[in-house]
């Protein structure tokens, strides 16, 4: 008798549409910084800006002020990957509703609103660390607290709460810090208007996909054959040279070089050229310069990131000194 598994009902529509702030528990941090910022906050200062009615109608202040609150509690600093979890993760989701802003509304309202925010950010940490919170996501709080049956302790604590205070402005500049950063270095990768996310066009094409796949696979295949044939005639010529020097060949005869591609071959869609190779700083996709032709089209070894093989006399492998040359 065959398992029974528990329906997937990805494409069944729901009955009754739960509303975004269900998509978290009652007690999530989404929850309360979005309460906080409505209930607690006052956005004068953001507000006075949009009083000029012109132009499209701009994302509402303490949504976005929530948004930029929560993602710089969690560590998420980049423009980008705000505008990525607002489509792509529910406690986001929750925030912002089915009607995310993209990455460059984000980052513009950051830069627009940058003192006010700051201070703003802070007034959030005082509060939250008043109120005897120990963490505010992964910002943590100092829960001490403050004696006031003394004099002394009391100046003390007033000291204290000066020195605080500092601390919790500097956790909100390098906030900003970071997240000005992180824009300005996505912003050089990508470019200042497309997200880094841009798929191509026929990823979403059902036929197309299937005909790139088929591609891809039918040269993956063609590269394994032609790797085998290379490593053929290799033998080949070790043994022929074998023979002309009388010699015999050790060990157990060589099982022939497989046609079919690795299980782990790979193939970029985006630059086909491209392959997996291991840098100083790790592995990356990209392409050998300057060793090789721009149209030598010739096949890389099968282990894409170590350097080519050579057969000695003997038929036996080992670790080239060189990279393929040009032809």
């Amino acid at each position: 008798m065959s398992k029974r598994y528990r329906p997937w009902k990805i494409d069944e529509p729901m009955l009754l549409p739960a509303t975004v702030q269900e998509f978290v528990d009652k007690d999530h941090l989404a929850r309360f910084v979005v309460n906080l910022v409505v209930e607690e906050i006052g956005l004068e200062a953001i507000e006075r800006v949009y009083r000029v009615d012109r132009g499209q109608p701009p994302f509402d202040p303490a949504m976005m002020t929530a948004l930029l609150l929560y993602g710089y509690c969690n560590g998420v600093y980049s423009s980008r990957r705000i505008a990525k979890a607002c489509r792509e993760r529910v406690d986001f989701m929750s925030i912002v509703g089915l009607d995310p802003p993209d990455f460059r509304t984000i980052s513009e309202f950051r830069k627009r609103h940058l003192n006010a925010l700051s201070g703003l950010f802070g007034q959030v940490l005082r509060l939250c660390e008043r109120a005897g919170l120990v963490k505010l996501g992964h910002v943590a709080l100092d829960g001490t607290r403050i004696k006031a049956n003394a004099s002394k302790h009391k100046a003390m604590s007033y000291e204290r709460m000066g020195k605080r205070a500092a601390e919790l402005e500097a956790e909100v500049a390098g906030w900003m810090d970071a997240a000005a950063k992180a824009d300005a270095s996505e912003d050089a990768a990508f470019g200042r208007d497309k997200s880094g996310e841009e798929m191509p066009s026929w990823v979403g094409d059902k036929k197309r996909r299937a005909e790139k796949i088929r591609a891809a696979k039918a040269e993956l295949e063609g590269e394994a054959k032609a790797a085998a044939e290379a490593e053929r005639q290799a033998r080949a010529e070790a043994d022929q040279k074998r023979e002309a020097e009388g010699r015999k060949k050790p060990g157990r005869p060589a099982a022939p070089p497989s046609e079919d591609p690795d299980a782990k071959a790979q193939k970029n869609f985006t630059d086909p050229e491209s392959r997996i190779m291991k840098t100083k700083d790790g592995f990356i996709q990209g392409t050998s310069g300057g060793r090789r032709g721009a149209g030598d089209r010739r096949p890389w070894p099968r282990r894409q990131c170590e350097r080519p093989t050579s057969t000695d006399a003997d038929g036996r492998r080992g670790r080239s000194q060189h990279g393929p040359q040009a032809g």
